[in-house]
């Protein structure tokens, strides 16, 4: 294969499997298309694809090279995410027992906060991301003399992102789907924040013992 699209090509299966697999992100989107349709849904996407880009931005900037010089810097990131994820969790959690749509995840008790906001700080400090795209660094440094390569992942996977939450707002937001995921909010809110809280407090334990 050729070298130029050997690297992103490796770079872009990592990448596809951490975006897919369920997170914050993911419970985000879900939580505004169930509770306040597809707009607001898709807003949380381009938030969340904006997050991408900065973080792949970050990576390219070196990144990696400098958690490995100042791991404080990683530990804060997860401590952070730690925390959000132990909120959001909690408020899920909070949600399931009034057995609401969706609690706050869906904008309704932080109208001050718009869904692309949301989607944006969520994504930033979502562990699951720094991880996938810190790891990037060395990738990256790989395709700087190949600028096709380079480019395909700098603006790539922002717009991979976009099309994925895009297509999960806009599915999640049909009625047939909708109505019948709504039917067991509280089950699927119930099994959301636990997850949410739970990789939240063994985030914060990882950083306490690293």
């Amino acid at each position: 294969m050729d070298p130029v699209l050997a690297t992103p090509i490796a770079a872009y299966g990592a990448f596809i499997l951490g975006l897919i697999s369920p997170g914050p992100d993911f419970v985000l989107v879900t939580a505004l298309a169930l509770g306040k349709g597809r707009r607001p849904a898709l807003y949380a996407a381009a938030g969340i694809a904006t997050g991408v880009a900065l973080w792949v931005m970050a990576a390219a900037a070196g990144l990696g090279t400098l958690i490995e010089t100042a791991p404080e810097i990683w530990e804060g990131v997860r401590l952070a995410g730690g925390g959000l994820l132990i909120y959001m969790g909690a408020r899920t959690l909070s949600a399931a027992i009034r057995n609401a749509v969706s609690g706050s995840l869906d904008g309704s008790e932080d109208k001050d906060v718009s869904p692309f906001v949301l989607g944006l700080l969520t994504n930033m400090a979502n562990p699951k991301a720094a991880v996938v795209l810190v790891g990037l660094t060395a990738v990256l440094a790989e395709t700087n003399s190949e600028p096709v390569a380079l480019m395909g992942i700098v603006l790539g996977m922002p717009v991979l992102t976009l099309m994925w939450f895009s297509l999960v707002a806009t599915a999640l937001a049909l009625p047939t789907i909708r109505d019948r995921l709504l039917s067991c909010r509280r089950a699927l809110n119930l099994a959301m924040g636990a997850a949410l809280a739970a990789i939240g407090v063994l985030l914060i334990q990882s950083a306490a013992a690293g």
